[in-house]
């Protein structure tokens, strides 16, 4: 479904105002990733890991300096379905949601393109709303009238909107209170039952062992471990899977 090649990104850094010099430093090193349909990949690693980086990089959302991003086989810029079928969910759904447009706005632009009719669309709307949990009523609200747990809800709305076969989610429930993170994890294990295939990024590993297929450990850029998750949890094979698995 969903392939990174050998890709690397490398991000400039200034060291001052009066210190002209800048360095680089190798925000993915090297790293390659398949993703199969109808599968879950959980790809966790502390701060600073390249775990974004990279899943910007699958998105389509930053371009790689080596490697490539295959869809289907196809390098993502040849694939003319690769935008409507690959969406990312932000950490920070403010990302993605503009606070000038009402939440029906903000679904429209994206429903126009599946159908014509206002009807149709504005049902498709609802239909979207009720499957992440909220009323039809959230239609006409601005995302400053939404709770953080609310606006992530509508930011998995909308990244359903064009029916993808590939959700990315970059840390979705990061800075929201426990009891909203496990509203949003428990909408997350649906979408899983409903066939969806995911990336799940996070820097919690009993979170990614109870959401997803397989888990991909990554450290300093790179890949250090990548296997099932029930395998990989009886018996990690790198120090820095043992060390995370200790924060358990």
């Amino acid at each position: 479904m969903l392939a990174a090649v050998n890709v690397s990104k490398r991000y400039n850094t200034y060291e001052g105002v009066f210190n002209s010099s800048d360095t680089s430093f190798l925000a993915v090193n090297n790293v390659s990733l398949t993703l199969k349909e109808g599968e879950s990949i959980g790809i966790v690693g502390q701060s600073g890991c390249g775990k974004t980086t990279l899943a910007k990089i699958l998105a389509g959302i930053i371009s790689p300096e080596q490697g490539e991003v295959l869809y289907k086989g196809v390098p993502y810029k040849e694939a003319a379905e690769y935008r409507k079928n690959v969406q990312m969910v932000f950490q920070n759904p403010d990302q993605s949601l503009n606070p000038r447009l009402r939440v029906k706005s903000v679904l429209y632009d994206l429903l126009s393109m599946r159908y014509s009719g206002r009807r149709e669309i504005y049902n498709e709307s609802v239909r979207l709303m009720e499957m992440v949990g909220l009323s039809e009523d959230y239609l006409d609200r601005y995302p400053v009238e939404l709770s953080g747990g609310q606006k992530q809800r509508v930011s998995i709305a909308r990244s359903l909107a064009l029916e993808p076969e590939v959700i990315i989610a970059d840390e979705p429930v990061s800075g929201l209170d426990v009891s909203v993170q496990a509203q949003i994890l428990n909408l997350l294990a649906e979408l899983k039952g409903r066939g969806i295939t995911y990336i799940f990024i996070s820097h919690d590993l009993s979170v990614v062992s109870w959401l997803c297929d397989r888990v991909v450990v990554m450290y300093a850029g790179e890949i250090v471990e990548d296997g099932e998750v029930e395998a990989v949890m009886r018996s990690p094979k790198h120090e820095y899977t043992k060390k995370l698995m200790v924060l358990l």
